[in-house]
């Protein structure tokens, strides 16, 4: 299974959208197929990470899973989140797409 790096805040161009570095590892480097979490993101935000994520297909399955009610257990959590400096509120993509992958990652698991 495989997490995407996604970051809207980022202020150099690689690293917004999906960073450069998740393309490259799972779009050229990966070997074994697998699952890459798609988090399901609203606007023109979201479509441009569905759209940069859609060569991975060719080498993963792209699961798209939704992030309904992910902000509200991030915001719960008990220590500090942060990414290259930004909080939760700052960087919310970031967070959501790890989360996101976190939800698919509980789906694989058995009961």
């Amino acid at each position: 299974m495989a997490s995407l790096r996604i970051s809207e805040a980022d202020p150099r161009d690689r690293h917004r959208g999906i960073s450069h570095h998740s393309l490259t590892a799972y779009g050229r480097v990966a070997l074994a197929r697998a699952d890459v979490v798609v988090p399901d993101l609203p606007g023109d935000f979201g479509a441009g990470v569905l759209a940069a994520a859609g060569p991975l297909g060719a080498r993963h399955t792209l699961v798209r899973v939704g992030v309904g009610g992910l902000r509200e257990v991030l915001a719960g959590c008990p220590v500090p989140l942060a990414t290259m400096g930004r909080g939760l509120d700052a960087d919310l993509a970031y967070f959501l797409a790890a989360a996101a992958a976190g939800r698919h990652a509980a789906t694989l698991v058995p009961n």
